[in-house]
């Protein structure tokens, strides 16, 4: 019998992009170097062949390529795909990682890696990635021979997205991905025990909260996950109880539904943390006891019963009273076809007086106020907008003030807190889902730190509408310095010139002129339109011109440097001890 020959046989590579392929993948976010060049080598033969493959997206650097891969994660629900090279290109990757770790996200990380004789001898761009990845991912593997390739990548694209979603990273060698496979190995067998729904947990725990006088359900990011958020709407009516949806479960219900509290915790509102703090049941649907939520004296006074699909979260900062470990979705099934339900008139009385705080009011005055911005941003979109921010002060406003209507369309980085997350993961939305606007409100200190994706966003005419509210400063640290260091600023202002007063705390006209010129960019970029907001006056019309063009745009709003994101709860302190205003 004749062996067949090499050059006919499919490579790594090409395996790759068949089993990419075969999974419905649509778009791989990355950069190019030298461990991957094989695979985009193969991805160029399927362009010009137009074999079908998923679109590569070439950001300009690996960071931007990771969170536009959450980004798309977030909004379509399926698994968000990053590559890299070796090296530096793996190491680039690690805070995306960490980031989809922390929040939960389905991600699919592959990273190039050096000749598998190589490895452990200090080559030239090699790092030990699954080492490095360990802790923040999912599962990791080292893929060093062709033959565990599709079932590798099989595996690991099922448990990205399956039981509580989060990152798995496939480093593959570059021989592996140049080598011809003439047979492949079997899949890994592998055997869990499947969670057992346990009905009488399960009731215990309704039986409760109808039993309760002042009920809460805290609903987090896994209500989303699950596809759970209208069985939640209508849950929370049969039982006549608030809820509050944590940062990552913001849309779950609807802004202008009566039982919709908004967001507790350190920044949360103020109708959420007042009846967390008056409750005597609280029960955590698909979400874990962040200490930004569950901060000192949570538990006090209540019972706590928690539904989540990860065991190792039950009881791991904040005791229960009762607990079942299940999908969300299983749980709001199970209850919805029984005929337990119940009322809670005082209670839900009491909801809607503090719901008229819903959000905080603010003053207006001579400057453009953040709040403001993200109220007129809700308004002319209808709260329909796939909203994307970066970390900061920022992203509390638009939390708190812009108006939710559905799930998948709130974008942040939550648990890790990345700045320069919102620009890249603005992308990803967009590739999502470019049927809806996506809008980015990102700080001029978050903004900055990836803004060399501007670039990809204008070679692949994006039409995302990115509003930057320049305070002139890393406004939250701005505010903890105020707050707790006797006004002491060190290293938050962003202009540094002989001009201006060093800790910028005047707000002339001759300090704010020193404030970064985003506008010049259009120099730069010249498919991105950009416009200046400096007025309260000039604020609708400007915003509303944005939205409508429909190409890239870039407004730059000089807002109240001085603002403060309010409400407070302080570290270490309790809801009782809120800082309203």
């Amino acid at each position: 019998m004749t062996a067949p020959d090499p050059l006919s046989l499919p490579t790594g590579a090409a395996i790759l992009f068949d089993v990419l392929t075969d999974l419905g993948v649509e778009v791989i976010f990355g950069h190019t170097g030298g461990a991957v060049i094989p695979l985009h080598v193969e991805l160029n033969k399927r362009l010009r062949r137009r074999v079908p493959c998923p679109h590569f997206v070439m950001c300009r650097q690996e960071p931007g390529a990771g969170h536009a891969a959450e980004g798309y994660a977030r909004v379509s629900g399926r698994v968000g795909v990053a590559l890299a090279t070796s090296g530096p290109g793996a190491t680039n990757l690690v805070t995306p990682i960490a980031d989809a770790y922390k929040d939960s996200i389905p991600t699919l990380f592959i990273t190039g890696q050096v000749p598998s004789g190589a490895i452990g001898t200090d080559a030239f761009q090699e790092v030990d990635t699954v080492g490095l990845t360990r802790h923040i991912s999912k599962h990791n593997y080292l893929v060093k021979d062709v033959r565990d390739l599709e079932w590798v990548l099989r595996e690991a694209y099922a448990l990205a997205g399956s039981g509580r979603p989060g990152p798995v990273v496939v480093d593959i060698c570059k021989d592996v991905q140049l080598a011809p496979l003439t047979r492949s190995n079997p899949p890994r067998r592998r055997h869990r025990e499947p969670e057992h729904f346990d009905l009488t947990k399960a009731d215990a725990i309704l039986a409760a909260l109808a039993a309760a006088r002042r009920p809460v359900i805290k609903a987090g990011g896994g209500i989303i996950a699950a596809g759970a958020a209208s069985a939640l709407c209508r849950f929370a009516e049969r039982f006549d109880t608030p809820v509050t949806t944590t940062f990552n479960g913001l849309g779950a219900v609807p802004f202008e539904d009566p039982h919709n509290l908004g967001m507790p915790g350190m920044h949360g509102t103020i109708p959420a943390n007042y009846a967390l703090r008056d409750a005597d049941f609280v029960l955590t649907l698909g979400g874990r006891f962040d200490d930004r939520v569950a901060v000192r004296g949570f538990a006090a006074g209540k019972r706590i019963a928690q539904v989540d699909i990860d065991p190792s979260e039950i009881d791991k900062t904040v005791a229960t009273d009762l607990h079942l470990v299940a999908p969300a979705d299983a749980f709001l099934e199970h209850a919805l076809a029984g005929s337990l339900s119940a009322q809670h008139p005082e209670w839900m009385a009491q909801v809607q007086e503090w719901r008229t705080q819903l959000p905080k009011p603010y003053e207006l005055g001579p400057l453009i106020k953040p709040q403001a911005v993200i109220e007129t941003l809700s308004e002319l979109t209808g709260g329909d907008a796939t909203l994307v921010t970066g970390v900061g002060q920022h992203q509390m406003w638009a939390a708190q003030y812009y108006r939710f209507q559905r799930p998948r369309q709130w974008v942040s980085s939550g648990g890790l807190g990345t700045m320069g997350f919102g620009l890249p993961a603005a992308m990803g939305a967009w590739f999502a889902d470019p049927s809806r606007p996506v809008v980015l409100i990102d700080g001029d200190g978050s903004f900055q730190m990836n803004i060399q994706e501007l670039g990809t966003i204008v070679a692949h005419r994006m039409p995302l509408k990115m509003f930057v509210l320049n305070n002139n400063f890393l406004g939250m640290v701005r505010q903890w310095e105020d707050m707790m260091d006797d006004g002491m600023h060190y290293e938050t202002c962003l202009s540094r010139t002989s001009e201006c007063d060093p800790d910028c705390t005047d707000l002339t006209e001759d300090c704010r002129r020193q404030i970064p010129n985003l506008t010049g960019l259009k120099y730069v970029y010249p498919r991105l339109k950009t416009l200046r907001i400096r007025k309260p006056d000039e604020l609708r019309a400007g915003i509303a011109w944005a939205l409508a063009e429909t190409s890239p745009v870039l407004v730059d709003c000089w807002v109240d440097k001085t603002e403060n994101v309010l409400p407070m709860v302080r570290p270490g302190h309790r809801l009782d001890q809120m800082i309203e205003s």
